[in-house]
């Protein structure tokens, strides 16, 4: 970004025929400064969803609502219903899941591409919060019932295949498990 702004303002300085003054100098400056923020700003926010642009920085557009499976080897085994919602910029993700007992939100959500298998995958650590009528309640096969934990998961992205994301997840209760989620809108 920086080059950038250096790119234009060298421009400005040199196109000129007459001498430079201070009061040129900046009104370059602020020029330059306003036209790159102007530019960023409509990148950031909008140009990058164009499925070409997302595919060539790797960053995909997975804004929406998202439903699907998981399994975890919590206690016995358990299957629950995720729902997902992805708000996402170029710069930043944020992510939030309901379930049917909890609720969980992303302190850190980013895109890792890995160059050798040319794999994506949003990675993302998160903080869930069990409803409170489930807050340390016993369920089957499962000491000590439910309680805040913190996690990651990673989600497989599929460029050509953008409403389905498929990965898996670990938490510091020491379960495991699976997620496949499907787009809604």
């Amino acid at each position: 970004m920086c080059a950038i702004v250096i790119y234009v303002a060298i421009f400005l300085i040199f196109r000129r025929a007459e001498p430079y003054s201070y009061e040129t100098f900046f009104g370059d400056i602020g020029y330059t400064s306003g036209l790159v923020t102007l530019l960023a700003t409509t990148f950031n926010r909008l140009l990058w969803k164009i499925s070409f642009l997302g595919k060539l920085f790797k960053v995909p557009n997975l804004n929406g609502e998202w439903e699907g499976n998981a399994h975890s080897n919590y206690g016995e085994g358990i299957d629950y219903t995720i729902k997902l919602k992805i708000k996402q910029t170029f710069l930043s993700t944020i992510v939030h899941a309901n379930f049917d007992k909890s609720q969980s939100d992303a302190f850190c959500a980013v895109f890792v591409h890995d160059e050798n298998s040319d794999l994506t995958q949003l990675v993302y650590s998160y903080r869930n919060d069990p409803e409170l009528e489930y807050r340390n309640k016993s369920e089957k096969g499962v000491e000590g019932g439910l309680n805040i934990h913190y996690g990651t998961a990673r989600l497989k992205i599929d460029f050509d295949d953008l409403t389905h994301l498929k990965g898996h997840y670990w938490n510091d209760r020491e379960c495991t498990g699976t997620i496949t989620l499907t787009k809604k809108r």
